[in-house]
């Protein structure tokens, strides 16, 4: 059974890339069954990404101001699937918007 994802579009500002290099065996063990660490140069990547989020809203609906704009952080490294797919691990998405955090919970499952 396939999910239906509500789709909504959003805008990110302020945005920073920050990684820490760690050895492979450091970050596996964080990885659900499945995934395993995409290297590069031989090691694992760790990275945390501040941003601001702003204009998240609806397909066809206008950005409320307050529930719209709010500062997000994550954490997160960089994996691959069983079949060599590559993909991001979030180990946290930390929202400053408690609206913004249970819609995410509820409609995506995160």
């Amino acid at each position: 059974m396939s999910q239906v994802v509500p789709v909504l579009f959003q805008s990110w500002t302020w945005l920073t890339f920050v990684h820490w290099r760690y050895p492979i065996q450091t970050v596996a063990p964080f990885l659900p069954t499945g995934l395993e660490v995409d290297s590069f140069d031989g090691t694992a990547w760790v990275g945390m990404t501040p941003f601001y989020l702003c204009n998240l809203r609806p397909p066809f609906a206008p950005a409320v101001p307050w529930l719209s704009g709010f500062p997000e952080t994550n954490v997160r490294t960089y994996v691959r699937d069983r079949h060599g797919d590559r993909g991001i691990w979030f180990f946290s998405l930390d929202a400053a918007r408690l609206a913004a955090v249970v819609g995410a919970r509820v409609g995506y499952g995160l």
